[in-house]
């Protein structure tokens, strides 16, 4: 019995797709819309690094904290990221000196809404 006659050609016909095939591209798509949802938060997280340590550089130098803040929510606009004063807090413990930046981000799902919150912290030692 050759491939073109008999029952082989119904079950292997053109056009029709296997449920493992289905089920690869269902989680491929699934994997690339959380992908999108949620790289740019993480993405800005890491961006957002940086800034934290020069804004503790600038206060241990100057010991001008507003000029610190201000700089740091410019560099956060730019990123996308809406800071406020609120989220900035500049502490002295000890011999160190704590820049700390933390922020939710919503990540709106279908039915759902995820929040997102980071923290950034940076010590420099104190001269």
């Amino acid at each position: 019995m050759a491939w073109s006659q008999g029952r082989g050609v119904d079950r292997w016909a053109r056009g029709r797709i296997r449920l493992g095939a289905l089920l690869f591209v269902l989680v491929a798509v699934a994997g690339i819309y959380l992908a999108i949802k949620f790289v740019p938060p993480y993405w800005t997280y890491l961006s957002m690094q940086d800034p934290v340590k020069e804004a503790a550089m600038v206060v241990v130098t100057s010991s001008d904290e507003a000029r610190a803040k201000a700089e740091l929510m410019r560099r956060a606009k730019d990123e996308g990221l809406a800071l406020d004063e609120d989220n900035i807090e500049i502490v002295r413990e000890e011999t160190m000196l704590v820049v700390r930046v933390t922020w939710v981000t919503p990540v709106e799902l279908p039915r759902y809404r995820y929040d997102l919150r980071f923290r950034i912290e940076a010590r420099v030692p104190l001269r």
